[in-house]
């Protein structure tokens, strides 16, 4: 597996911080509390860092920078030409991928961003697509029920979806 590592802007940084204060507040203000299974980070933090690995992806292929929605993304994070994209994150360095079933999975693909040490730098593992999760998942219990996961090992380079996109965009095809 090949990681690319990409190094946030400043402006980056601030946005995911204002946007990731801002989604938790917006959900309180509705009247529900946010949902966090990880005693070792804030919603608030782990919301960050799902905008900074958003933004990431999108610097790393030239993407709109992600957005904060109010009610639900529909899977979504982010859009390559006409293809949807799930942007993953995991503290781990080296994994997993973790949907809660196969249908929260609803995105063309779903591309995997760990934390680094460094608060403006992330890490792209790998993508796949939702068949390809499908076959590689296993189901795993992290405590709070059980979840479809799949090693980053087993992930395709992202370089392989920047080709992919290419070969569909200059030559129509790519599938």
């Amino acid at each position: 597996m090949t990681a690319v590592l990409i190094h946030l802007t400043k402006k980056d940084v601030h946005d995911s911080a204002l946007m990731g204060a801002d989604t938790v507040k917006l959900c309180e203000m509705q009247g529900f509390p946010p949902r966090l299974e990880n005693d070792k980070q804030s919603r608030v933090e782990a919301n960050i860092y799902g905008f900074k690995a958003e933004f990431a992806v999108a610097r790393l292929f030239g993407l709109e920078p992600p957005t904060v929605n109010v009610l639900t993304d529909g899977g979504v994070d982010l859009w390559f030409d006409d293809i949807s994209i799930d942007v993953k994150l995991t503290n781990r360095e080296d994994g997993p991928l973790v949907f809660d079933n196969i249908d929260k999975f609803q995105a063309d693909c779903a591309v995997l961003v760990s934390k680094t040490n460094h608060p403006a730098r992330m890490r792209i593992l790998g993508f796949v697509t939702k068949n390809m999760f499908e076959s590689n998942s296993y189901a795993h219990d992290f405590g709070y029920g059980q979840r479809l996961v799949m090693d980053a090992k087993s992930m395709k380079p992202i370089e392989m979806l920047w080709r992919k996109m290419m070969e569909r965009r200059f030559l129509g095809g790519g599938n």
